[in-house]
């Protein structure tokens, strides 16, 4: 067997029995469990591009406990062995990647079909289009207050949009829904949908903890992302010296987007635009759920089952 740092890159479908190798991979199931000499292990689930293993590494310290969870990418050393007639992985080293590795992320992780760049185009484009000046200020300010992570973050954790720039691709799709929307029926006040559209899940940047291994953070559970977003538009009008009506309304969309008390909406919807809002919402995060499963559905099957939507599965026709 070669010495650990001999060892060239490969992938998990180069591992075999008892040959060193070392590759990188995503987590994606972790656990800590008991050996027989009563020393704890971990017991992963790991993946890249190739295919899947599954891998221990044993006796691991208090700090190896909580340096991993899962959706991270990690760097792995060790060796094959074959059990049950199936290769695993016996590791010898493992550590989060860093800046010195050369890794594609997204290898790893699925990420909005369009480009940050074109994300940050097309959302600033109808940023444009929001001529209500105070409107216009307090959506600006926020999103180039949190512009980093709006553009990278996913829309949840699991369900809809649970991906890298997800955030973004779901205001987008949102955007274009009430642009659509907005020439059928012209009452609507497209500043004031504009503007609940951009900013009505901005508090999700803060309610997870990151884009690529999102877990939901202590302000996250306790307040929750619309309470959040709530409170960052009331802080900025303030600090704008902004006074009106308007960033009442405004609240108002954001309070009231899940539509129903039981969603977590402090407010049902009492405006046209608040309907609104909460029917594209609920519109793009439903067709987002369906084609996720689709995607990995055979044609003249049936999907997994949704269980947002009551557990319901699609069929794939090839219409």
């Amino acid at each position: 067997m070669n010495d650990l740092f001999d060892l060239e890159i490969g992938k998990i479908a180069d591992l075999k029995d008892k040959m060193k190798i070392a590759f990188y991979a995503k987590i994606e199931n972790l656990n800590v469990q008991e050996a027989v000499n009563k020393t704890d292990f971990l017991n992963l689930l790991l993946t890249d591009e190739t295919g899947y293993t599954y891998a221990k590494k044993w006796d691991i310290n208090e700090a190896e406990k909580k340096a991993f969870k899962i959706g991270q990418v990690v760097y792995v050393s060790g060796y094959g062995n074959e059990y049950n007639n199936k290769i695993q992985c016996i590791i010898e080293e493992i550590r989060l990647i860093d800046e010195t590795d050369n890794v594609d992320l997204k290898t790893f992780y699925q990420s909005a079909p369009i480009s940050e760049k074109e994300l940050v185009n097309k959302i600033e484009t109808y940023m444009g289009k929001i001529s209500n000046p105070n409107l216009h200020l307090i959506t600006k300010t926020i999103i180039n207050k949190y512009k980093a992570d709006f553009f990278v973050f996913p829309a949840a954790s699991r369900n809809h949009h649970a991906y890298i720039s997800g955030l973004a691709y779901h205001v987008l799709n949102m955007l274009e829904l009430g642009e659509s929307i907005g020439n059928t029926y012209p009452n609507i006040n497209m500043d004031l949908l504009y503007a609940g559209i951009i900013l009505h899940d901005i508090g999700k940047v803060i309610e997870l903890s990151d884009y690529l291994a999102p877990e939901y953070t202590t302000v996250g559970k306790l307040i929750g992302h619309i309470s959040l977003t709530y409170q960052e538009i009331g802080f900025v009008a303030r600090e704008l010296n902004i006074i009106g009506e308007e960033v009442i309304l405004l609240q108002h969309l954001i309070l009231s987007h899940h539509g129903l008390l039981e969603y977590g909406s402090p407010k049902r919807p009492l405006i046209l635009e608040a309907e609104v809002l909460h029917l594209i919402d609920l519109f793009d995060s439903r067709i987002n759920m369906i084609n996720q499963e689709l995607r990995d559905t055979d044609i003249n099957d049936f999907s997994k089952r949704v269980y947002p939507l009551d557990g319901r599965s699609f069929y794939k026709h090839n219409r």
